[in-house]
């Protein structure tokens, strides 16, 4: 008899505890975002960030060449040569969603790509989300 009221009171309990672990994030900013001070900034760690040197269009697809700035903490690749398709996501200054052709030479950016590159030093994918960012 003992059994069965432990039973009904641990099954809400338990149910509970399932939804709250469960839940979704509010109220603060999950890992890897940017911060509410500065929407333009990309995560922390990113793949390439730095200045965009050259562009290049082809048959509805850009090619960026970037070089990274020396001093530029979490960044995986010194120089990227990134494939941006009209399915990547782009993060202008405000926040806002903007079209990869209003990426200009000059302009700094955050990249997180889908593929790899060769050491440290050049890195070469498909862009899955570029950040444009303030001036160093």
């Amino acid at each position: 008899m003992a059994l069965k009221h432990i039973q009904k009171i641990l099954i809400p309990i338990l149910l509970l505890g399932v939804m709250w672990l469960s839940s979704c994030q509010t109220g603060s900013t999950p890992a890897g975002t940017a911060t509410e001070e500065n929407k333009s900034m990309g995560p922390e760690r990113v793949d390439i960030r730095g200045s965009i040197i050259a562009s290049r269009y082809s048959d509805g697809q850009v090619v960026l060449e970037i070089e990274g700035i020396p001093p530029a903490p979490g960044s995986r690749y010194d120089r990227a040569y990134v494939l941006v398709l009209p399915t990547a996501q782009i993060i202008d200054l405000t926040g806002g969603v903007i079209s990869y052709n209003e990426l200009r030479q000059g302009q700094n950016v955050a990249i997180l790509l889908r593929s790899g590159g060769q050491g440290n030093r050049v890195g070469v994918g498909v862009a899955r989300k570029i950040w444009i960012e303030d001036a160093y």
